[in-house]
């Protein structure tokens, strides 16, 4: 009873959360824009140009056509502000992906940084992974295997996670600092 009611409960918060996210603007907004206010949260915040055509999907059903051109100066202007090494650095490390979104010669930079936080991500998580496996063969040895073959092949794994474990903790520590 207790599963089906969270199952309708997120099904419903499902349903509201897209509904939601079908005007990219209301009524009030579409109709007091400063377009190039909206152009530079848009590209500070990394969103694509597409978001331009949500905003006239959105302003359209109010009588409202965006500024176009003060629109893409202002997006112009934030991506400034979100096309940066750190920021790049920033995403890659949490593991989140990105649109293509930065100009050049914004985009190098970026993608650098994008690479560089990416790159620690992935050691880091499989040295997780490593990590657990090592506590995993650990216990299992501790719990003790009775079969000689067995219990050898296990050391022989737990070895080998420790040499890998070893080596991503070098890889780790080499990268640049942030």
């Amino acid at each position: 009873m207790m599963g089906t009611r969270r199952s309708a409960t997120a099904g419903w918060l499902l349903v509201l959360l897209v509904l939601s996210g079908c005007a990219s603007m209301d009524e009030s907004q579409c109709l007091n824009a400063d377009w190039y206010a909206v152009g530079v949260e848009d590209g500070a915040a990394g969103r694509p140009l597409a978001r331009l055509g949500d905003h006239r999907r959105a302003c359209a059903k109010h009588g409202v056509a965006p500024q176009a051109e003060r629109y893409m100066a202002g997006r112009s202007e934030g991506l400034k502000s979100f096309c940066t090494y750190d920021h790049g650095y920033a995403l890659g490390r949490a593991g989140h992906g990105h649109a293509d979104v930065c100009p050049e010669p914004l985009a190098a930079n970026f993608s650098a940084g994008y690479r560089d936080g990416r790159e620690r991500y992935d050691l880091t998580r499989r040295l997780a992974a490593v990590q657990k496996e090592i506590e995993k063969s650990k216990a299992a040895l501790k719990a003790g295997i009775h079969n000689p073959r067995q219990r050898a092949r296990e050391v022989e794994r737990l070895e080998a996670l420790t040499r890998e474990a070893e080596q991503l903790e070098q890889a780790v520590a080499a990268l640049p600092g942030r």
